[in-house]
């Protein structure tokens, strides 16, 4: 498991040294919770090789730079989430995204926008064996 958190080095990703394993796939995960982050990353360590980050301003980055195979987003759903899921999507097409967080009727209308970005939408809480079957049709072996 890779874990980076908001750092000098995030500003300039060159001086990165990925972590990874190069025979499994990529899985970025992006949280404000360190926790969470933590856990999923537990979920999906013995598969496939994990990065995480706190800071949303890094998803593009880090797709980029870990060659993400798949990339988690737990977020409040917002314009500026909405933004930034379309410069993961505009960096590769082919990248899927799962986004996570708790579902308000008052939002539907942004709920169904983010639907349109993603690949996926879990709706907090979620039962962790459905994720780990998403995760696995994403990215099947």
């Amino acid at each position: 498991m890779t874990s980076l958190h908001p750092t000098s080095e995030e500003k300039n990703p060159a001086r990165m040294t990925p972590a990874t394993t190069e025979s499994k796939r990529t899985i970025l995960i992006y949280s404000p919770d360190l926790n969470f982050c933590f856990s999923l990353s537990m979920l999906f360590q013995d598969r496939y090789s994990v990065v995480t980050t706190t800071n949303p301003g890094m998803l593009e980055t880090f797709a980029d730079h870990y060659a993400a195979d798949l990339v988690i987003v737990d977020a409040m759903p917002s314009e500026k989430m909405i933004d930034r899921l379309d410069g993961l999507k505009n960096q590769n097409r082919n990248v899927p995204v799962i986004m996570l967080y708790v579902y308000s009727p008052r939002d539907a209308a942004l709920d169904a926008t983010i639907r349109r970005h993603v690949d996926s939408v879990i709706y907090k809480p979620f039962d962790i064996a459905d994720m780990a079957r998403r995760v696995a049709e994403l990215l099947p072996r």
